[in-house]
């Protein structure tokens, strides 16, 4: 077994067939279905299903998947550990964001990564005109938020304003989020006017413009409010309460209450996740590993 082997199979974990994950590697087909091959045979397991739409991970492969990136976190941790150009540089990272439970477990991985080094990190989580104006002005170097397909005209308006570049990784059907007891919990979907008589709770955002909502529903219908300002109190609001939210349905384990659930909306509209950046400027290493460990954990957030 091999790190480079190991490297395959995260690779292959991103896409739906071998050809494309060869391509994004930038090596040959047969040199990634040598490498499935060869730790099959070592492993004595079958990793990939191949089925019409693609590849699949078996159970056994999706184990070996687990163990792939914890190596390859330590062995990124090792090389840097005894780099001797490393032994004085801090490293400095600030990122923004909306209130996403996602952002922090993926930083949480990062941390990890920098264990063995010296480190100034900062996170700003607030609203959704306060991620784009860091951004703008330098203070973060990459900001993560979600806006719905209604507002995608304005959002773009507004980065190509303040001259930034949003690079979108997944895009979700909208969600209500509501805890395991609550009336509408038994329901496979919802619909706007089922939500009519429950009290809505969202994020504060103050004067700026109503298509900043991290909530992503626009409605006159809603007769009764709640506006908070931090995650806690929204997971115990929604935790204990008939309240609900609206949001990607996401739900990242152990960073969002386990009484949270989260049932699609019908006729609801789609809502794009990524990252903001300055125009055209390269992102350092450390802030592309955590545009990894984001992806992956959004991926095995994903709406059940």
């Amino acid at each position: 077994m091999t790190l480079q082997q190991l490297r395959y199979i995260v690779e292959l974990s991103k896409h739906d067939s071998i050809s494309r994950a060869a391509s994004a590697l930038f090596v040959t087909q047969p040199s990634i279905s040598k490498a499935v091959r060869d730790l099959e045979a070592e492993l004595q397991i079958q990793i990939l299903s191949r089925t019409n739409k693609g590849i699949l991970f078996t159970n056994a492969g999706n184990e070996l998947l687990f163990y792939a990136k914890v190596l390859l976190e330590q062995s990124e941790s090792v090389k840097y550990h005894f780099n001797p150009q490393n032994s004085n540089r801090l490293t400095k990272l600030s990122i923004s964001s909306q209130h996403h439970g996602y952002v922090i477990a993926a930083l949480n991985r990062l941390l990890t990564v920098l264990d063995s080094r010296k480190y100034e990190l900062i996170i700003r989580e607030g609203r959704t005109s306060d991620v784009i104006d860091d951004v703008s002005v330098g203070k973060s170097i990459i900001g993560i938020l979600s806006y719905n397909d209604l507002a995608k005209s304005f959002f773009e308006r507004s980065f190509m304003t303040k001259d930034l570049d949003f690079t979108p990784l997944f895009s979700f059907h909208q969600h209500i989020y509501i805890r395991k007891g609550h009336p509408l919990a038994a329901c496979s979907s919802v619909t706007y006017e089922q939500l009519t008589r429950f009290p809505f709770v969202t994020y504060q955002q103050d004067d700026v413009p109503l298509y900043f909502s991290e909530s992503d529903i626009v409605s006159n219908d809603i007769s009764q409010r709640i506006y908070v300002k931090d995650r806690g109190t929204m997971n115990e609001i929604l935790a204990y309460t008939d309240c609900y939210n609206v949001g990607t349905g996401c739900i990242t384990p152990h960073y969002m209450h386990p009484n949270i659930i989260s049932i699609p909306i019908q006729d609801g509209h789609r809502i794009q996740i990524g990252y903001l950046r300055q125009h055209e400027v390269s992102l350092p290493e450390d802030v592309r590993l955590y545009l990894d460990y984001l992806e992956d954990t959004l991926r095995n957030s994903f709406p059940r």
